[in-house]
């Protein structure tokens, strides 16, 4: 693989579910010669609120634990692709990264993955659509709502992820998350305004509307005629769309 294209890769998983769903595309991209790391945010909502600064925590933790002497293991830049509900992460964390870190890692790109697209100032719940908004509110109990396969109907599920080995430990790895976290605000850090950093993998039809919504204001969209698990179940086609935007990313000029 030439230098100039060498980058690490931070897969985010959603705070919904863990970080097996990019697993088997860290596998793929490890096999192919790339450097890659998969944070876990579990144990990121353990005790009480303000949870994303808990979560930033994390990933900083286990983005920047890495040898500080370029001899022996060089600081690559980094491309952040986060899947699904970690989509409102990333500019916080590309902006404790390049700025609130030491030695600051150079974030070289972006990548939204069939994720939600941030929203800097406001909740979750007032992002969301209101429908959805009003459906996690019937299902909260005791300020907990269940894990993320009980918002889905049980067959989407099954049709996504057919394995039923792969598909009970993907759900043994889902929390139960607090209402609190969808009702606080998110960090004002906004997403990289230079359209050749950031771009929008869009993996299912129901994402479409933030894929155009990216497009509208001048970022990268690549489609894939796949489903929202795809990471999980369709590996070798999610990393390579990654490499792709990757690739894109290591040669653009700063």
């Amino acid at each position: 693989m030439p230098a100039e294209n060498q980058v690490e890769l931070v897969l985010v998983h959603s705070p919904l579910t863990g970080d097996l769903v990019w697993q088997p595309v860290a596998e793929v991209l490890r096999a192919r010669g790339r450097t890659v790391s998969v944070p876990t945010l579990v144990g990121a909502f353990d005790g009480p609120g303000p949870y994303y600064p808990k979560l930033l925590d994390a990933l900083i933790a286990q983005v920047a634990a890495r040898p500080s002497d370029p001899k022996r293991a060089p600081l690559w830049p980094v491309v952040l692709a986060g899947h699904s509900g970690a989509g409102p992460l990333l500019p916080g964390l590309r902006a404790r990264l390049t700025h609130g870190h030491s030695p600051p890692r150079t974030v070289a790109g972006t990548v939204y993955v069939d994720a939600q697209w941030p929203h800097p100032g406001r909740s979750w719940l007032e992002a969301a659509p209101p429908d959805l908004a009003g459906q996690l509110r019937e299902l909260v109990e005791d300020g907990i709502l269940p894990p993320w396969d009980r918002w889905l109907p049980e067959r989407m599920l099954r049709d996504e992820v057919p394995d039923p080995e792969l598909r009970e430990r993907f759900r043994a790895g889902l929390p139960r998350l607090p209402l609190a976290y969808f009702q606080e605000r998110a960090p004002h850090a906004a997403p990289d305004p230079d359209h050749a950093r950031t771009a929008y993998l869009r993996l299912s039809p129901r994402h479409e509307g933030t894929a155009m919504r990216a497009e509208a204001i001048g970022h990268r969209v690549l489609r894939l005629t796949s489903h929202h698990l795809s990471p999980l179940t369709d590996p070798e086609a999610t990393a390579d769309a990654l490499e792709k935007l990757a690739r894109r990313f290591a040669v653009c000029p700063d």
